[in-house]
């Protein structure tokens, strides 16, 4: 009969997640996760399986509260502007150094199960249709510059999102993450 796991999956899977998110995933071995965690290696392999597993537990875990950032009562420009809002001093407080955990790992070009791919390609459209809803919004109270078309806003939006972060994780300054983020939306915006 097997022994009961004695630890907290959901506490470790968020200590995973953390871990994955500061350090990568080609970084970090087994053992370094099992050291990190507090648990012996063999019973990290027997709850999660592989290194790929517990990249994908981290990255799942991650996506519950990720979708969360995304809502706001505001439509249009506004919900864009507040999504930067938040997005900014998240990444200029906790994320100085860190970066975000998805744009780390779209940028790191190291996806080691197509289950991942597919979690990082579903977030990936979930942002961009949050983009796309808003400009139309913005387009049609005429908030959205006449010579920028959804698409190119949307790409635009989508850059500055990956931007912001990269700067955070570089340890960009603060001002200069917001400055990186207005002049994005200003070359969107009638006004902004």
């Amino acid at each position: 009969m097997p022994r009961p796991r004695s630890f907290d999956s959901d506490a470790v899977t968020d200590k995973l997640c953390e871990y994955f998110w500061e350090h990568g995933y080609s970084a970090v071995s087994l053992d370094d996760l099992a050291r990190q965690l507090g648990i012996k290696r063999g019973s990290l392999f027997n709850a999660f399986g592989s290194k790929e597993a517990l990249l994908y537990a981290a990255f799942e875990r991650y996506g519950r509260t990720f979708q969360g950032n995304y809502k706001t009562a505001h439509r249009g420009r506004k919900a864009i502007v507040e999504y930067f809002d938040n997005a900014i001093a998240l990444a200029t407080n906790q994320g100085m150094g860190r970066g975000c955990f998805l744009v780390n790992l779209l940028m790191s070009q190291e996806i080691p199960t197509p289950e991942l791919q597919q979690a990082l390609d579903q977030d990936v459209a979930f942002i961009r249709e949050f983009f796309t809803d808003h400009l139309h919004q913005a387009q049609q109270e005429q908030d959205l510059l006449p010579t920028v078309s959804i698409a190119a806003g949307v790409d635009a939006l989508f850059g500055a999102m990956v931007g912001l972060f990269a700067l955070a994780r570089m340890r960009a300054s603060p001002v200069m993450v917001e400055e990186f983020v207005h002049n994005n939306l200003r070359g969107l915006f009638t006004a902004y």
